[in-house]
């Protein structure tokens, strides 16, 4: 059963940012959709954070901040049927890992721009040839990202000779698969059977017993264990007896030594504007913000700037954006969007260097850790 119907149900459950009880729908220049339920439910709290420090530094530049409105979105719903006869907003943020075609088509359908505040996986990769991609916008940048920063550190320190395995996971295997083609593309090269990533689905003795001895055989520099924390592949690789001189690579921040040397990477991306970003944020809400918070934070700079746009020009598009142009703070940037020229914005999370179906930049940071002979191997 849809969540909104015309009349008194859909004004209960459009509720404003500023607590309005029963908002109509016609006022509200954004609407915002949020899962309902499931593992991602959670995370709309720390994006709505976000979003409201730019509104409250928008209201401080001088400029009335855009209406929004707020509903969620049940897991798997489409939002065509869910949004059937409301008029549309000037902008629709999606819901974090939203599935993309039903959006794309509704963009297409009802000419909307829909900004992707958190999405980062593997459906982006699809993203630029589907239905609407000219009018999904993405505000992170992909995990791929995070592959491509894995190499390039490997690289650095000389220990481009890698093999490579994945957890047989389909985002897993993704960025096994962008390690390989970027570090096989920047001077490195992969080793193993077939030279390919090698899908470890269930680490059983013998199969890990087989790694040690392809480990051994090729003798890589690195192993590049694409999987999640904690998860038995994880906890398998680090049981094995490895050669000493082997680096252990992983797709996510490193912290627990062990007797090898490990490289992670932080997948909290940064761009120009977190660190003022970062002290105004624990300013208003009394803690450090995260990846959720920056992006709800990029997506609300990205709103105001869009409704300085719309009323020079009627429409809300993201065409103003520049990423050749240097970046700005959000009142420098309403100031210059005001004046009708073209901006970058100094974002918390990416470089928010966008374009429509194409995810933004970002800064990962490694985080290396020695090896430490006295460790146990977990």
């Amino acid at each position: 059963m849809p969540l909104w119907s015309v009349g008194a149900g859909l004004a209960a459950v459009l509720v404003g940012v500023q607590g309005l009880a029963a908002s109509s729908p016609f006022s509200q220049d954004v609407l915002m959709l949020l899962p309902s339920e499931g593992l991602l439910a959670g995370v709309g709290d720390g994006l709505r954070r976000g979003y409201a420090l730019a509104m409250e530094e928008t209201r401080a530049c001088g400029v009335r901040p855009p209406s929004k409105g707020l509903g969620w979105l049940p897991p798997e719903q489409d939002p065509e049927a869910l949004l059937q006869g409301v008029p549309m907003p000037e902008l629709l943020i999606a819901p974090p890992a939203a599935n993309l075609l039903p959006f794309g088509r509704l963009a297409q359908s009802r000419e909307v721009n829909v900004l992707l505040p958190l999405q980062r996986g593997n459906s982006l990769r699809r993203l630029p040839s589907q239905v609407g991609a000219d009018r999904l916008w993405p505000v992170l940048p992909s995990r791929s990202l995070e592959a491509d920063r894995l190499a390039r550190g490997l690289l650095e320190e000389g220990k481009g000779k890698v093999m490579v395995i994945h957890d047989g996971g389909a985002e897993q295997a993704a960025l096994a698969d962008r390690f390989v083609e970027t570090i096989n593309g920047s001077g490195g090269w992969t080793v193993g059977a077939t030279n390919d990533p090698e899908a470890i689905v269930e680490p059983t003795k013998k199969l890990m017993a087989q790694l040690r001895d392809d480990v051994n055989w090729y003798t890589p520099s690195s192993l590049v264990v694409m999987t999640t924390p904690g998860s038995p592949l994880t906890q398998a690789v680090a049981q094995l007896d490895l050669p000493t001189a082997l680096t252990l690579v992983w797709p996510f921040p490193v912290r627990e030594p062990l007797p090898l040397a490990q490289l992670g990477v932080d997948s909290l991306s940064r761009g120009p504007g977190w660190d003022r970003f970062e002290v105004s944020f624990k300013k208003r809400n009394g803690y450090s913000p995260g990846l959720v918070e920056a992006a709800g934070f990029d997506t609300g700079q990205l709103v105001s700037v869009a409704s300085v746009a719309g009323q020079m020009s009627r429409t809300w598009s993201l065409d103003w954006l520049d990423a050749k142009a240097k970046p700005l703070d959000l009142c420098p940037a309403l100031k210059a969007r005001q004046a009708g020229k073209p901006v970058a914005l100094r974002g918390a999370a990416s470089r928010l260097d966008l374009s429509p179906g194409i995810p933004p930049d970002g800064e990962l940071r490694l985080t290396p850790l020695k090896a430490d002979p006295a460790a146990s191997r977990s």
